[in-house]
């Protein structure tokens, strides 16, 4: 199976998760503090994720991809991406995502603290898993 690394794009945080064959991990959250000279993500945020895909020998990238304004940034983070890495990159429904991890962390019964933490990197694995089983099964 191939490797793919899964992004969920804010302005704020990026997370990330891997699949470790058919098993998806979330991997870690990314701090983007964008302004006005690096307005989509910085160029320390696009290295980050180019090494950890030469680490994790990523085949594909699968980006969460939302409505309305966040649909013209995330493409954007996109073409950032596809400058300094290529490879593939999907974009695939992330709506809801965030809310679908909250309502999965509080039925886990997650701390309150937990839940109100950074949960980008768990959104990336939703939207990764989702990816995945859209995958023939062989």
């Amino acid at each position: 199976m191939e490797n793919f690394l899964g992004i969920d794009y804010g302005t704020k945080r990026i997370g990330l998760a891997i699949n470790l064959a058919s098993l998806v991990e979330p991997l870690l959250v990314l701090d983007n503090q964008v302004d006005s000279k690096q307005p989509i993500a910085s160029e320390q945020v696009i290295w980050q994720i180019a090494d950890l895909c030469k680490k994790h020998k990523i085949d594909q990238i699968i980006l969460g991809y939302s409505e309305a304004k966040m649909a013209l940034k995330i493409k954007l983070f996109a073409q950032l991406l596809q400058n300094e890495i290529s490879l593939p990159i999907v974009l695939v429904d992330e709506t809801l995502s965030s809310y679908e991890v909250g309502r999965r962390m509080k039925e886990a019964e997650f701390s309150l603290k937990k839940r109100q933490g950074p949960i980008d990197h768990y959104a990336a694995a939703l939207i990764l898993e989702d990816f995945l089983e859209t995958l023939p099964r062989l």
